[in-house]
């Protein structure tokens, strides 16, 4: 969910003498996606060869990202013996317009880093274990060595990994399991390593995917709140498939303007169904971000198991994915919040029209903001009776992605002029964006990135405007150890809504101790810290929603 967010893995300085053996990997060139939070930032194109020889691989790379820091990489070369330990290292581009080399030697256990930044060179040497991967800062395909390492690794098992030129981490496989993910072209079974790496202050928790080949297929980091994606798997037909489906599950396609949204509706089984057959209903509305209708965030299919619960206590519920993704036709590009809430109001009546569900207790659920999709769907349509803000932000969305901005600069140890810097240039491009500036030095990429109708919209947007003038029922769900959208935000709604006038607004503001943005039972002060064994969300999430629909929205 962050729109300003940075990847930096902190060295520690401590080799590590254990190494899995590597993979038989496939050749070949890929493309990559970067998002930090819900919004694009960047690519990354990829190339693992055999060298001439046939003794070794070489993965060459080039990208862009385009925050919290405009990063051009013309350069990546990093070559690797035929059991990828390393050989060489060269990375060139710039970085906030600074230019910079980095060339790194590996022979007899030891590395040389020499390192130009700007007018500046500093020459570094250090011990090395032969077998660690190299993983430098801001070129996350040198993740490719790391996915061909963990090829066969069992949970327990430990690579040493070099983040040239700064130092030594370790990463722990503390998890390995299958994915399926449904293509426009086939069904890619998907290997998913949960693992830890070391660090002085905190574990950080990531997730690596790699394809039948042990190529990359996934990044996902969710401290930084950065995921990259192979572009066949971040493509708008792609979505991860559950396997076995719920039984009541049934595939449908709705007609939207001038396209259709594919939806799971989940009927519920093995529940005593209401005296008149029909149910009451529940549409879960996604949230901004290459997300589909599971709400996968983070390696944690939110919706999917939200839709779970919610059947298997009586609910009929739909999810959906958003036009633009998954397997929904429309263009994400020149969406804005109003067209994804009109998609939601077409959700609606398709549970309207449907003979097992009860017209009169359909409501809605927004995750993040899909929580600011659901106010603006509910302002306008009344046949929504009630609606459920879970994780929702609560302040205008420039401020918010300041505030996150912020925060992020904050936990990276960023102070100083290039704090203030970081900053000044986020506030410029908003000022470009809302019209009320030029694009005079702000770079192209970056440009390209922002200047969207779906960011406008996001930044002029005010969810305290929108909820004074929704007539529904609110229900707020937050985790009190949310560090994306900490609970003040929750509050703030809350006081806004308490004003409304009529007495059917009400609101209720529940909030749920240990838990964090993910909905998962947390522990730890940063409220991200959750047991990687249990990634299914806490159970009262549904407890309360449950609760609060059948006294807010009753049967007659």
């Amino acid at each position: 969910m962050r729109l300003a967010a940075c990847a930096t893995l902190v060295a520690v300085s401590a080799g590590v003498g254990w190494a899995q053996p590597a993979a038989d990997v496939g050749a070949g060139e890929a493309l990559f996606n970067v998002f930090v939070g819900s919004t694009p930032a960047g690519f990354e194109r990829v190339r693992v060869v055999r060298t001439d020889d046939d003794d070794g691989w070489l993965v060459q790379a080039s990208g862009q990202m385009t925050v919290p820091v405009p990063t051009d990489t013309r350069v990546f070369e990093a070559a690797y013996d035929s059991d990828w330990r390393p050989r060489r290292l060269t990375l060139e581009g710039s970085r906030a317009g600074v230019p910079f080399r980095l060339e790194s030697s590996f022979a007899d256990g030891a590395v040389t880093n020499v390192l130009r930044e700007g007018d500046r060179e500093t020459t570094t040497g250090d011990r090395i274990d032969p077998a660690a991967v190299l993983l430098p800062n801001s070129i996350f395909v040198s993740y490719e060595a790391l996915a061909a390492r963990l090829g066969g690794s069992q949970p327990g098992d430990e690579l040493p990994i070099y983040v040239p030129p700064r130092g030594y981490l370790t990463a722990r496989v503390d998890g390995v399991g299958i994915q399926h993910i449904e293509t426009a072209e086939r069904i890619i079974e998907a290997r998913t390593y949960r693992i830890t790496f070391t660090d002085p202050s905190q574990p950080l928790e990531a997730e690596v995917w790699t394809d039948e080949n042990y190529r990359l297929l996934r990044i996902s980091l969710p401290y930084a709140s950065l995921e990259v994606a192979r572009r066949d798997i971040a493509s708008v037909s792609a979505r991860l498939t559950t396997d076995p489906p719920h039984p009541g599950s049934e595939r449908v396609r709705v007609r939207a303007a001038g396209f259709s949204l594919a939806a799971t509706v989940i009927t519920p089984v093995d529940v005593a169904p209401p005296p008149d057959g029909r149910w009451p209903a529940v549409v879960l509305v996604p949230g901004t971000g290459p997300v589909d209708r599971d709400e996968n965030v983070s390696g944690v299919p939110v919706f999917r198991q939200l839709a779970w619960a919610l059947a298997d206590s009586g609910f009929v519920v739909a999810r959906y994915d958003k036009r633009g993704f998954g397997q929904s036709g429309g263009r994400a590009e020149s969406a804005t919040l109003e067209d994804y809430a009109q998609d939601v109001r077409v959700m609606v009546r398709h549970l309207q029209g449907r003979e097992d569900v009860d017209r009169d207790r359909i409501v809605a659920a927004g995750y993040g903001e899909g929580g600011w999709i659901g106010l603006l769907a509910a302002r306008r349509e009344n046949r929504i009776k009630g609606l459920a803000l879970l994780a929702t932000p609560g302040t205008a969305g420039a401020t918010f992605v300041l505030e996150q901005q912020r925060d992020e600069l904050r936990r990276r140890g960023t102070t100083g002029d290039e704090r203030q810097e970081r900053i000044d240039l986020q506030m410029r491009i908003h000022r470009a964006v809302l019209g009320e500036d030029g694009w005079d030095g702000i770079p192209d990429a970056v440009r390209r990135q922002a200047d969207t109708p779906m960011f406008r919209s996001f930044l002029e947007f005010d969810p305290t405007d929108v909820i004074r003038r929704v007539r529904q029922p609110l229900l707020l769900i937050q985790g009190s150890l949310d560090r994306q959208v900490p609970p003040y935000h929750a509050e703030r709604l809350a006081s806004v809504a308490r004003l409304r006038g009529r007495r059917e607004s009400t609101v209720e503001l529940a909030g749920l101790e240990g838990v964090n943005h993910l909905l998962l039972a947390a522990t730890g002060a940063a409220g991200e810290s959750a047991p990687l064994e249990n990634r299914e969300i806490t159970p009262r999430i549904a407890e309360v929603f449950i609760d609060w629909i059948r006294r807010t929205v009753p049967a007659e």
